[in-house]
């Protein structure tokens, strides 16, 4: 899980954002946080933060027109693992981007009559970029593991050594698929290298 979180980027709230949902077949109202303000040079400005959307919908202003090179794609969604109660973020596959506008990012209210909080802080947005060729290009086949004896060997053997480590070393995980060793100690395949450390934006 640690490892899926940190592959991408997050956009996160510059202020407290409150909304409500009152029928199932409303826009959901932003009780506070719809706009924030900046001062530059000595000058405010206002911006939105929040807005009604769709039926059900409230959308987060990213400010950010992001361009990709021709055939790269831009995945958004919510951050994996990060749960907001009342709400659930939608996932968007935006191709190769040269559209000027800045997109915003939606997430669907799911309590009815109640104050949704997404607090200052929080990442609102998730996003990677893969390359559009990637996916039509994958060739896979499945089998019936029952049908590879060595195989279904290995998952018992790994199981029983598991099952026993429990029992010794309670909360002592054997670690195989982050080591690439097995049950034995015997290299099966490559060790885990870490988590990637991306590049902040400049």
């Amino acid at each position: 899980m640690t490892s899926a979180n940190t592959h991408g980027w997050e956009l996160v709230l510059q202020q407290d954002v409150v909304v409500q949902l009152d029928s199932p077949t409303s826009v959901p109202r932003v009780l506070s946080g719809e706009k924030i303000t900046h001062t530059t040079d000595g000058s405010k400005y206002e911006r939105p933060v929040a807005s009604q959307s769709i039926i059900g919908i409230v959308s987060f202003d990213t400010g950010w027109a992001m361009q990709t090179p021709e055939g790269v794609s831009t995945w958004i969604t919510g951050t994996p693992n990060y749960f907001v109660d009342g709400a659930v973020p939608l996932t968007a596959s935006i191709p190769t981007s040269w559209w000027p506008d800045p997109w915003n990012m939606n997430w669907k209210i799911t309590k009815l009559n109640t104050p949704v909080h997404f607090p200052k802080g929080m990442p609102f947005m998730f996003f990677q970029f893969y390359h559009e060729g990637l996916l039509p290009s994958v060739e896979f086949s499945k089998t019936n593991s029952w049908d590879n004896p060595e195989l279904m060997e290995a998952r018992k053997a790994y199981g029983n050594a598991k099952a026993q480590k429990e029992i010794d070393e309670p909360w002592v995980w054997l670690g195989g698929i982050r080591t690439g060793v097995d049950e034995k100690g015997e290299r099966i395949g490559p060790a885990y290298e870490g988590h990637p450390m991306l590049e902040e934006p400049t």
